[in-house]
């Protein structure tokens, strides 16, 4: 573990030094007073990191909240708020903090603060604490029931131990952000939204809800401070109108860039294009789940059988979509893991093959009994009621729906699409009311480092699990999880992942290839695989 402490140094020596070397008499004046206005599709709809941590939702919170492992540019595990992490026996993980280290109200970052988060996110001891629970994105005590307990060693040293071996603990434990303890007692968890206080950065000083975040510079902060004063997070929906903004100057940076606008402004001398993969994998989900498993009104899903899913993958021509809707700017990846994860094994593409597709919707019994084009099975079409979060993920996202359900309807499937918000969405999914013949589309998004956090979406019943493992699978799913040798797990970690391909328990559509386009004003800005911007190094010319 002095490794990873060591290459943190390293990150953080280095990113000093490129910030002096950037500041040299070559270089424009540095504009340390300045403000660097981002221009971004959408608000976050909470602050406090339980609730959840989706694409849009982590720019905002990570400039406010830290974790105890932080990621630097390329995608590596470097130290956070811990300055190291190991296994101290196969069954305990320990984790040394940062000493110094103070909430942006003065409220000292220590042991202490790690177990109350560690409380919140198991759910645990809250009548102790007076909090309440939050409806939260990842159920940590069902994700992860086989964390047992945690313990203080010392002020600056915490024990997180497990009832078998967890070779990753280090990552789902220690990506999450932090909130401060004596904060949230005294005022709540509905201030960890409207009053957020963590360690990072940038300090929150004004959120119009729907319009924009301010925050300024942490002059406390334990790492490099931030290289302007002032950051401002300004939502802007129309992506068009995000490019004229940044063209009239009225913005620094724009996320969120469709491709083909990138493929023009590209040849723009004053603007800047950076891109960059990201852990945001597109899916079209089906209902797999048996009656049992969901408010099914006595059927089992529509999609339970693996060859229906394998030939609704076959039937999408995802090269063309790459081309047509993406310009480029997108993966065809046929693993369920991004290919930015640790652990992840390439895998053999889902060929475009109709001729294929049909004969396996046939085997498995569906066929075009009435010359119609439409295939049927004991007298009940094979129908797709698609749920669609019509501008939620935007309009690149929006097409590939509208273009994958043509492509089913070629093969012969009823498909009936229903747009719907976001919420509603999340609400039908929650509440398990997804109709039997049902499916969605949407993005897997990850705030993890490793594989499993991709490859855990099949066991538990949540919101994305609409085909759970069968036995085999999850009990090759569960030797990757106990495995504590790195290679014996990596090599299990590509033979899940080949299984889960095989299997297809969703039709792969796309990882994204993040856009974001800049003035030359904004230097050393470089875009992370993560799903979050960050601006630590990032400096402004006058």
């Amino acid at each position: 573990m002095m490794q990873r402490t060591r290459s943190g140094v390293r990150s953080l020596t280095l990113l000093a030094m490129a910030i002096l070397l950037w500041a040299s008499p070559a270089h424009p004046a540095a504009d340390a007073e300045g403000e660097l206005i981002v221009a971004l599709p959408d608000d976050t709809t909470n602050m406090d990191p339980r609730i959840g941590m989706g694409s849009i939702r982590s720019t905002y919170i990570r400039q406010v909240y830290e974790s105890l492992v932080d990621v630097d540019a390329r995608g590596r595990p470097v130290p956070g708020l811990a300055l190291s992490w190991k296994a101290v026996s196969p069954l305990a993980w320990e984790f040394t903090l940062r000493p110094g280290v103070t909430f942006h109200n003065g409220e000292p970052f220590n042991a202490d603060t790690v177990l109350f988060n560690l409380d919140r996110m198991f759910r645990r001891n809250l009548d102790r604490w007076s909090v309440k629970d939050v409806a939260a994105a990842t159920s940590f005590e069902k994700a992860f029931p086989f964390v047992t307990r945690w313990e203080k060693v010392n002020d600056l040293t915490v024990r997180i131990h497990t009832g078998d071996p967890s070779p990753n603990l280090w990552d789902f434990i220690g990506r999450e952000p932090l909130v401060p303890k004596d904060y949230t007692i005294k005022n709540g968890v509905d201030a960890l939204n409207d009053r957020a206080v963590g360690t990072g950065p940038w300090k929150l000083v004004e959120w119009k809800r729907k319009d924009s975040m301010r925050l300024e510079r942490n002059s406390a902060y334990w790492g490099v401070p931030p290289q302007f004063a002032r950051l401002r997070l300004q939502v802007i929906p129309e992506a068009g109108a995000r490019v004229a903004a940044l063209r009239a100057g009225q913005v620094g940076l724009v996320d969120a860039v469709l491709p083909l606008d990138a493929t023009v402004l590209a040849r723009d001398p004053a603007v800047k294009i950076v891109s960059s993969p990201q852990k945001l994998h597109c899916r079209l989900y089906l209902n797999g789940r048996t009656k049992d498993a969901f408010d099914s009104g006595g059927r089992d899903g529509l999609f339970t059988d693996a060859r229906v899913r394998m030939a609704f993958n076959l039937a999408v021509n995802r090269d063309a979509i790459i081309k047509k809707v993406f310009h480029g700017y997108a993966l065809a990846n046929a693993s369920p893991v991004s290919s930015v994860s640790h652990g992840y094994a390439p895998q053999e593409p889902y060929p475009y093959d109709i001729a294929r597709a049909k004969a396996m919707l046939s085997e498995s019994g569906w066929r075009d009994r009435g010359g119609r084009g439409v295939l049927e099975k004991d007298g009940t079409p094979l129908a797709l009621q698609l749920l669609f979060p019509s501008k939620h993920y935007g309009q690149a996202f929006d097409e590939v729906t509208l273009a994958v359900a043509e492509m089913l309807k070629g093969l012969g499937v009823q498909v009936t699409i229903k747009p719907i918000d976001f919420a509603t969405l999340l609400q039908t999914l929650t509440k398990g009311t997804l109709p039997y013949d049902g499916g969605f589309t949407g993005c897997r998004t990850s705030n993890n480092l490793d594989a499993d956090d991709y490859l855990r979406d099949w066991t538990a019943l949540s919101l994305i699990n609409w085909a759970p493992y069968p036995p085999e699978l999850l009990d090759l799913y569960k030797a990757t999880r106990r495995e504590l040798d790195p290679r014996k797990r990596l090599t299990l970690l590509a033979d899940l992942q080949r299984s889960v391909r095989d299997w297809a328990p969703v039709v792969a559509l796309y990882q994204e290839i993040k856009i974001y386009a800049h003035s030359p004003r904004v230097v050393n800005f470089t875009p992370l695989t993560e799903l979050n911007m960050d601006f630590r190094g990032v400096a402004l010319t006058k």
